[in-house]
């Protein structure tokens, strides 16, 4: 019989074992942005080791090997015999993102045209694909969520990944509607180059249907559940704010703990309460930086010790667009949110935080979110723009 010293040790241990799993908890795992390289102030690629860069640290869960499956279809239903395509036309065909559970259409370019977003939300919604007639126009996070920051060319690489008919330089409409008491403006996201933007919903862009995903609860079958954007005002049957789709935020959303910190309850990451650039004075806080001098700044707290932890990071591009509520503006975060300092002035759209995420597209530029609408956009590096640290959940 075990004495009750040996069980108190046993205890303990496992407590041990466990406390990181408790201290990062959260309801949804964020994936890795896929950008496994990093590169110097001229856009030169080096060694990773030390850079603080998103191509060392790669925080996230590891994309699924394959990440992307195929499911071939007949017009009624998916084929009985999975080893090839039962009616020999790939327009028919379905792919699965192993990564979220969200199901695609095969085709990029399904309708072969562009239409305005009114129309693009109703082929979505009339569309029966694969057996399947509850197809619907993706909500921003679901649309962004296929975006891979390790390659020049997204729409090339998942023409690689299964899917066909991904066209280079496409801009594909997202179901979510731009906030701010003007519903004409709907986001979208380029799918070479990777920014994500608002424009008039009467301009023509692609449209690209998906089906499934998560009701309010995450699902383990998959390792990075989308989450909801926020958005709940409806412009249009079908569209982000009448479906609502992703994982529920927890309530609260986050947590001011109290310690100069504040938790995401959502992603278990852990924020700086001042999002401008806070720390000791010999990090310079409170400033605007290029985005070496941010990197530098970030190690500098660590070297300080920051607020008891030396682990700070510059968030990567997916863990900065998390924080984004797609129902508010100026600064697009979740109302009642505790933190301070947050830079959104009221008259630049491009008033941005550096993501650790350099380009792969343009090596001189890199990733950064806007704090007034939501925007994510390429700047160049010698830049000077806004930090926000943040900690766990580094892999």
């Amino acid at each position: 019989m075990m004495s009750k010293t040996r069980l108190f040790t046993l205890i303990i241990t496992i407590f041990v074992l466990l406390l990181p799993a408790f201290l990062w908890a959260g309801t949804i795992q964020l994936p890795q942005t896929g950008q496994t390289k990093c590169y110097d102030t001229n856009g030169a690629e080096i060694s990773c080791t030390g850079t603080g860069q998103d191509g060392e640290i790669r925080a996230g869960v590891a994309w699924p090997d394959p990440r992307f499956n195929i499911t071939y279809c007949n017009t009624a239903a998916p084929c009985t015999n999975q080893s090839s395509d039962c009616d020999g036309k790939s327009f028919t065909d379905v792919v699965i993102d192993n990564l979220t559970g969200l199901m695609w259409a095969r085709n990029g370019n399904l309708p072969n045209n562009t239409m305005t977003w009114y129309r693009a939300i109703d082929y979505a919604n009339n569309l029966n694909l694969c057996g399947y007639s509850d197809w619907r126009l993706p909500n921003i996070n679901e649309l962004e969520s296929l975006f891979n920051s390790g390659t020049p060319d997204t729409a090339m690489w998942l023409n690689t990944q299964g899917f066909n008919n991904v066209q280079p330089g496409t801009t594909y409409w997202s179901s979510t509607t731009l906030p701010g008491g003007d519903p004409s403006f709907a986001w979208i996201i380029n799918m070479t180059v990777g920014y994500a933007d608002a424009y008039y919903k009467s301009f023509w862009y692609a449209v690209w249907p998906v089906h499934a995903g998560q009701y309010d609860s995450p699902d383990s079958t998959y390792p990075a559940n989308i989450w909801k954007t926020g958005q709940t005002t409806s412009y249009a049957a079908g569209d982000d704010g009448d479906m609502e789709m992703g994982v529920a935020w927890p309530n609260p959303r986050f947590t001011d703990k109290g310690n100069g910190t504040v938790a995401d309850n959502l992603t278990g990451l852990i924020w700086t309460k001042d999002a401008n650039a806070p720390g000791p004075s010999a990090c310079s806080p409170g400033t605007s930086r290029t985005w070496q001098d941010a990197l530098d700044y970030v190690a500098c707290l660590n070297t300080n010790n920051y607020l008891g932890y030396n682990d700070w990071r510059l968030p990567n591009r997916i863990e900065l667009r998390n924080l984004i509520d797609y129902s508010n503006y100026a600064p697009p975060l979740q109302t009642g949110h505790p933190f301070t300092g947050v830079q959104s002035y009221y008259d630049d759209w491009w008033y941005a935080y550096w993501s650790s995420t350099h380009s792969y597209y343009d090596e001189n530029y890199t990733w950064s979110v806007g704090m007034f609408a939501g925007d994510v956009s390429l700047h160049n590096a010698m830049g000077s723009y806004y930090v926000w640290p943040v900690r766990g959940r580094a892999g």
